[in-house]
């Protein structure tokens, strides 16, 4: 008897030391409803919400949305559905010339910004603002505690971050430019196993997602291809530097087993789901400055 006692007892012990690792696994939400519609069919991360919480989300356009500089109009966006829409450009940078047309999307602010006003979060100010503006700051700075952490606090361990991260809260961080993210959970809470991910991204099972229109080297290609193929209706487009899609957060780029020169941009990277699918690095420790953001009222 006391065998057995003992017996069941070791067991429970097991049981609950895996419970939350177990139980860890990503909900139904419509903000992920409405970011996971912008990325391109067929995407992992988009099969493994949907089967983990039953949703039928389907992607608006079938290589997802394209980046496109300044892009923040969503009627423009969705003016010709379900082709895509194109325009020139507004300026010229980098990558993008001036009266040259684009398959038409978002930039980074434009995709966040579509996704809170899908779901009725209210506006999102400047990235400048965001990152950089006091009366966002903790409250132990001052601030109204829209910052979860900044670069003045810091923050936990990056495997820590999901305790106190919420789908919806946003990162702004400065590598060269200004960017914005949305976190959308771990790699456990997708259903991941160690197992599964491989000795090389397993040991990042509890690192930060986010999802994001940003320049992404699959995106060119992609693009491109599609653009040579419609030769009638896009012949006169150039390709585009990026898209939505789902990067992990802390890892260094030389860190990744995978890089690839894109543009002027390093970029790390895990393959997954046979290769079709690139989890890009965002190293966050390179960046001068960032923050966390969850939004605790209306920017004034």
């Amino acid at each position: 008897m006391r065998k057995c006692l003992l017996l069941v007892l070791t067991v429970a012990m097991l049981l609950s030391s895996f419970a939350p690792a177990a139980l860890a696994q990503v909900e139904r939400n419509p903000i992920l409803d409405t970011a996971f519609a912008c990325v391109e069919e067929n995407n992992i991360f988009q099969r493994r919400y949907n089967e983990l919480t039953g949703a039928e989300v389907t992607s608006l356009f079938p290589l997802g949305v394209p980046y496109f500089f300044g892009g923040q109009d969503t009627e423009k966006l969705m003016s010709c559905y379900p082709d895509y829409a194109k325009r020139d450009c507004y300026e010229t940078t980098r990558f993008y010339r001036a009266k040259k047309y684009y398959v038409f999307g978002f930039d980074c602010s434009g995709f966040c910004r579509y996704v809170y006003a899908q779901n009725d979060l209210g506006a999102i100010d400047t990235l400048s603002n965001m990152i950089l503006h006091k009366k966002y700051y903790p409250t132990s700075l001052g601030g109204d505690g829209s910052h979860i952490y900044n670069h003045h606090t810091g923050m936990p361990p990056y495997d820590e971050l999901y305790q106190t991260l919420q789908v919806g809260d946003l990162l702004v961080s400065k590598p060269r430019a200004r960017h914005i993210m949305m976190y959308i959970g771990t790699l456990r809470e997708f259903g991941f196993t160690a197992e599964e991910l491989g000795e090389d991204l397993a040991p990042y099972i509890d690192y930060p997602l986010v999802i994001h229109c940003g320049p992404n080297p699959q995106y060119g290609p992609r693009f491109q291809e599609f653009i040579d193929t419609h030769p009638e209706q896009y012949g006169d487009c150039l390709t585009t530097d990026g898209g939505v899609a789902v990067s992990i957060v802390g890892i260094p780029v030389a860190d990744a087993p995978c890089q690839v020169h894109d543009g002027i941009t390093d970029f790390g990277y895990f393959p997954m789901d046979d290769g079709n699918f690139w989890l890009t690095v965002w190293d966050l420790d390179a960046c001068t400055s960032y923050c966390w953001f969850r939004k605790v009222g209306e920017p004034t």
